[in-house]
This record gives structure tokens, C-alpha cells and sequence, in this order.
């Protein structure tokens, strides 16, 4: 009699043991997929924000090309609103692909639209660092050298690159560390689900 309550206290036991393995790892899981929500959402707000403001910029840039009488302002205005429409797609594009990930479809998907999203950015940052913005400052020194600028020019287009290449970097770095923590639960996830 005895050892059949052991053997009954030891099976009820180890169910309540098993239970509680459960409720840890669904806990364990809902943590991640909290976090990888909460890093969804910052690169979602991040892209909505500048398809906002590329989509608001291109209507100042028309205004500016009927107002400026100077012909090399006029070209690269022209060139700016090239870029800008360019920057819409691409920024449509990469919120399509954020749009796909959802948290409550296999990983497997997830990881790969996290995945291309990284690699859309990889793109943007090489685009950006060896095309962009040596070409900016490229016609900004060709313009300053047509027209004789004063130091006082020339110091601030320095300056204000500083500021914009330093601004480029904080953000991708913000932008990294959402896609990393993204990638890092994901990978956590698939871990737990093979077990």
C-alpha cells in the first residue's frame, strides 16, 4: 500500500513537474515574441516615418524648382526628386516585406522576411555610404568652387555633413540592434520548438 502512494505521489509529481516545464517554456516563448514585437514595431514606425516625410518632401522640392531661377540648383533638384522617388519605392518595399512578419505564423517565414529586411538594409547602407553621399558632396564642392563660397559656406556644408553622416550612423546602429534582436529571439524560438 505504501509503495503504491509513493509510485501514484511520484506520477503526480512528475506531471506537475512536466506542467510547469510547459507553462515555463509557452512563458519563456510569449517574453521573446514580446520583445521581437517590440523591435517589429520600431522598424515599422522608423520606415512609416520616412515614407511620411519622403512623401512630404517631394511637393517642397517641386515648389522649390518654380521659385529658383539658378540653373545648377534647378538640375540638382531635379536629381533630388529622382532620388526621393526612388527612396518612396524602396521605402514601400521594405515596409511590405516588415508587414509579412507575424509573430503567430511559423518561423521559418518570419526568419526569412527578417532576413531580407537585413539584407535591404545592407543594401541602403552601401548605397547610401559609397554612392549618395560622396556624390553630394561632390556637387555641393563643384557648386561652392563655380561659385567662389565664402569660408563661412564652406564650414557649414562641413559641418552639417558631419552632423547628417553621424545621424546616418546612429541610426543604422539603432536599426541593427532591432533587426539582431529580432533574428537572436527567432533563432531562440526555433531552438526551443526542435527540442
Amino acid at each position: 500500500m505504501n509503495l503504491e502512494n509513493l509510485k501514484s505521489e511520484w506520477s503526480a509529481m512528475n506531471d506537475r513537474m512536466e506542467k510547469q516545464e510547459i507553462l515555463k517554456e509557452k512563458m519563456f516563448c510569449q517574453i521573446l515574441n514580446t520583445k521581437s514585437d517590440k523591435s517589429l514595431s520600431r522598424l515599422v514606425a522608423n520606415e512609416v516615418v520616412g515614407l511620411i516625410f519622403g512623401i512630404l518632401f517631394i511637393p517642397v522640392l517641386f515648389y522649390m524648382f518654380n521659385k529658383i531661377e539658378i540653373e545648377f540648383v534647378r538640375t540638382v533638384i531635379v536629381g533630388a526628386i529622382i532620388i526621393g522617388v526612388l527612396i518612396i519605392i524602396w521605402g514601400s518595399m521594405k515596409l511590405f516585406n516588415l508587414s509579412k512578419i507575424n509573430f503567430t505564423k511559423p518561423l521559418k517565414n518570419n526568419l526569412l522576411y527578417v532576413n531580407k529586411y537585413a539584407v535591404y538594409i545592407k543594401y541602403e547602407k552601401l548605397i547610401g555610404y559609397y554612392f549618395i553621399i560622396p556624390l553630394a558632396v561632390l556637387i555641393g564642392v563643384i557648386h561652392y568652387i563655380k561659385i567662389h563660397a565664402s569660408l563661412f559656406w564652406w564650414v557649414l556644408m562641413s559641418c552639417s555633413l558631419i552632423a547628417i553622416i553621424l545621424f546616418v550612423i546612429y541610426f543604422y546602429r539603432l536599426h541593427n540592434k532591432n533587426i539582431s534582436t529580432i533574428q537572436q529571439n527567432l533563432e531562440e524560438l526555433r531552438e526551443l520548438k526542435e527540442k
